[in-house]
């Protein structure tokens, strides 16, 4: 008798330990164990800072020009611009979801990990604006030049240093103009697609062309398509070119603008 109290006394001692156990780590626990890959990337302009991936969310922040962000996870939202639908929580997943969209930041060539697929270190684009062609460079070594054809006066492609930041396979672009603008264009299928300027700004395959290169920025004839004029801002290439560049540049790449 004595003896069965003594486990009944040890059994109600044990379960007393396992309530105090479970009272202080509760099995509710918001500690997060998902993989802690991010990536950094930095604003590049005004960015409202929403509490989901919409523009029907409320902005709980507004960052400046160069913020650096963390990024956490690359989620499918509201399509902003130009067909893309990705946003950037900069949030940790056991905090207060915060989004940002993606087109408005450029994402760094160094962090803990990829978001994006790889950063594009040591790889770079060369586009020039008066010679209507580009350059691709691994590593300071020239692998690949090809005619192009960038915007056209009024719209022309900007110059600057960039990043690739998003990359889309197929996609569709919409026109940002009215219908009735001298700009507008009808939804236009594209097969290659990367993003390196925040607004629009892509390099890309253009089917509706058959020459490139000097001269076909501004208005001229296309033995195929007739008389047309260069880009609304983009830089345009063959599909072939656009397929390779899609297969050989990760987000991050370096792409240069330059007169």
């Amino acid at each position: 008798m004595q003896k069965n109290l003594k486990k009944l006394y040890a059994i109600g001692f044990l379960s007393l330990l396992l309530a105090v156990f479970f009272a202080l780590t509760p099995l509710n626990s918001k500690t997060s164990y998902a993989a802690t890959t991010t990536q950094s990337g930095t604003t590049t302009g005004y960015t409202n800072v929403r509490s989901g991936a919409s523009t029907g969310y409320r902005a709980v922040a507004t960052y400046a020009p160069y913020t650096h962000v963390t990024i956490y996870a690359r989620v499918n939202g509201q399509v902003v611009w130009s067909g893309n639908p990705v946003w950037y929580r900069i949030s940790a997943n056991n905090a207060a979801p915060l989004y940002v969209y993606s087109g408005l930041v450029t994402i760094s060539n160094t962090g803990g990990g990829s978001v994006g697929g790889g950063n594009g270190a040591g790889k770079v684009v060369v586009i020039n604006r008066t010679t209507q062609w580009a350059y691709f460079y691994e590593n300071g070594r020239q692998v690949r030049n090809a005619p192009v054809t960038t915007g056209h006066p009024g719209l022309e492609t900007p110059l600057g240093t960039y990043h690739v930041f998003i990359k889309l396979s197929p996609t569709t672009f919409y026109s940002p103009w009215p219908v009735g603008s001298p700009y507008w264009y009808a939804p236009t299928h594209i097969n290659y697609a990367l993003e390196f300027k925040e607004g629009g700004y892509f390099l890309h395959d253009s089917w509706w062309r058959s020459t490139y290169g000097p001269g076909t920025n501004v208005y001229h004839y296309d033995p195929v398509y007739g008389w047309i004029t260069g880009s609304h801002g983009c830089v345009n290439m063959s599909y072939s070119v656009a397929q390779w560049l899609y297969n050989w540049a990760p987000i991050g790449t370096t792409v240069k603008i330059v007169a």
